[in-house]
């Protein structure tokens, strides 16, 4: 989500300028074509004041990356990593792919990236520098390597094919979920997955209203083929309940059904904070979500200061090597020269890795 709405600004305006530490411009890449580009990432720390600390809950801190390199483009709010950790795709809420490698150290610890590329993604119409048109807030892999992208604004989302290097070529529309027509310009469909099951999760970012509803939709067991929806009675509607004052912003897979959740909240006294929030394969196994569900997940932990913290809109999974889950974060930096794009590494162990 891009924060473009007055109040929206105001707030961020005020609170952009207590977070002045975090440091200057991360705009992560150029605009044009798909040269590959010039790009830094410079290692961050999980708590500035206490450099040895790697430990948020059962969560363990693995390396994180300070993102720069061109100044035309952030925005970075959908994000996909490799089963293998070697290669990256997000989605940019103006539009854009970026693809490119990750490193990791001897120790499995996030440390650098390379050969990153960046290109418009394409819309039905072709290119577009419509931003209602363009506004792309997550992405998942599909089974037969094509991806799906969700997008607000004009919402809907997109079937594409394409390799390992994202979408690619002229989408083709999926049903929405019911309902969705009248969702909040500016907080549509921001997370979108695809379960260990094959089953579509989506949640609606919606209001900054206060309210802990947020409606989400997963797709019924038993879909042909693909698992993608052929029509809106697919989609089984349910409430996902967020903490107070956060909203949801990406989902990702965990190996034994659940999903991850990723929440974004922002205020003028306490800046940036994250919270990433288990959801238990129970509460989301077919015949458990019924349209009078209320799904709640269990709280992991939080980014907020003193711990590196900003505006993190996406999430990737993918196994590790001793049976954990890899979990990857990236934030969007809105264009503010006040705020960094972040893409940080924590190992997940506990029942659901």
């Amino acid at each position: 989500m891009t924060m473009r709405k007055s109040s929206d600004r105001t707030l961020l305006a005020w609170g952009l300028s207590l977070l002045a530490l975090s440091g200057g411009c991360a705009a992560m890449v150029g605009a044009g074509g798909t040269d590959t580009e010039s790009v830094t990432a410079s290692a961050v720390p999980l708590d500035r004041g206490r450099p040895d600390r790697s430990v948020v809950g059962p969560l363990r801190f693995l390396g994180g990356l300070d993102i720069a390199g061109g100044d035309r483009v952030g925005g970075l709010s959908g994000l996909w990593v490799a089963p293998a950790g070697d290669r990256f795709v997000a989605v940019g809420d103006t539009g854009l792919v970026v693809d490119g490698r990750l490193r990791t150290d001897a120790d499995g610890r996030l440390d650098g990236l390379s050969e990153v590329h960046a290109r418009p993604l394409r819309v039905e119409e072709g290119a577009s520098r419509r931003k209602r048109r363009t506004d792309a807030e997550d992405l998942t892999r599909l089974p037969d390597g094509g991806w799906l992208v969700s997008l607000e604004r004009d919402h809907r989302i997109l079937r594409y094919g394409g390799g390992d290097r994202g979408p690619e070529g002229t989408p083709t529309p999926i049903p929405l979920p019911s309902g969705m027509e009248d969702a909040p310009e500016n907080g549509g469909l921001e997370a979108l997955t695809l379960l260990s099951d094959g089953r579509l999760l989506a949640v609606e970012e919606g209001e900054d209203d206060g309210r802990r509803e947020r409606r989400a939709w997963i797709t019924r067991a038993g879909l042909a083929g693909d698992g993608v929806p052929r029509g809106v009675a697919d989609w089984q509607p349910f409430t996902y309940l967020a903490a107070p004052r956060y909203r949801p912003t990406a989902a990702a897979p965990l190996p034994d059904g659940g999903a991850l959740v990723l929440e974004r909240r922002v205020s003028l006294l306490g800046g940036w904070s994250s919270r990433l929030v288990r959801v238990a394969p129970r509460q989301l196994a077919a015949g458990a979500v019924v349209a009078e569900a209320v799904v709640e997940g269990e709280e992991l932990g939080r980014l907020e200061a003193p711990l590196v913290n900003d505006n993190f809109e996406g999430i990737a999974t993918r196994p590790g090597p001793a049976g954990q889950t890899l979990v990857y974060l990236v934030s969007d930096n809105n264009f503010s020269s006040l705020q960094r794009t972040y893409l940080l590494l924590f190992a997940l162990h506990g029942p659901s890795s």
